[in-house]
């Protein structure tokens, strides 16, 4: 009874996957929002959308953290897809950050999102962190979402983080997803 199903899920997310990979996409910045809810353990020196040229759009972040060194960190990414207002959508991942940087391969999705970032920032090790946190000039490319099957629309891309046990800041991320956009 649940092979079935299995095989069903299977086979869409490839089906969405090969749709995805071989139309011309439009995928790009919105909006982004940074909050540190603890000003005494970290702060959004910048988070900020940068004009990079004629339709490239970058992001630059700056976390200046104020307790190093950091040894444990869980974080969780969810999307968020417009609707009348933004509604849960299909992903809603919690990995342990620094489990996670030893063996990358082991949660997909997260995979995917930590792939498209990991170019553009300096936290592309394991823990412990003893150094700012940033991301300078990340520019999204049509083929960071050529794996990721996502219908057109807008979305919302929220990463929480957290560290020793608690909640510490968060990074929301608009998005918007056009395929098949004629260039």
């Amino acid at each position: 009874m649940m092979v079935p199903i299995i095989l069903f899920r299977v086979f869409t997310f490839v089906a969405l996957t090969l749709i995805l990979h071989v139309s011309d996409g439009l995928f790009k910045y919105k909006n982004i929002k940074c909050k540190c809810y603890e000003t005494s353990f970290c702060e959004f020196t910048t988070c900020e959308l940068k004009i990079l040229g004629r339709g490239i759009v970058g992001l630059n972040m700056h976390v200046q953290m104020k307790q190093p060194p950091i040894t444990r960190i869980k974080a969780q990414v969810t999307t968020f897809r417009r609707f009348s207002g933004y509604r849960p959508f299909l992903y809603n991942v919690t990995v342990d950050f620094c489990g996670f940087m030893k063996n990358p391969k082991r949660f997909p999705f997260f995979f995917m999102v930590h792939e498209a970032i990991r170019k553009f920032s300096n936290f592309n090790h394991s823990c412990p962190y003893n150094h700012d946190i940033s991301i300078n000039r990340m520019v999204l490319t049509d083929e960071m979402i050529s794996r990721i099957p996502v219908p057109s629309g807008y979305y919302k891309l929220l990463i929480r983080m957290a560290s020793e046990g608690i909640w510490r800041g968060e990074v929301e991320a608009y998005l918007e997803v056009n395929v098949g956009y004629d260039r």
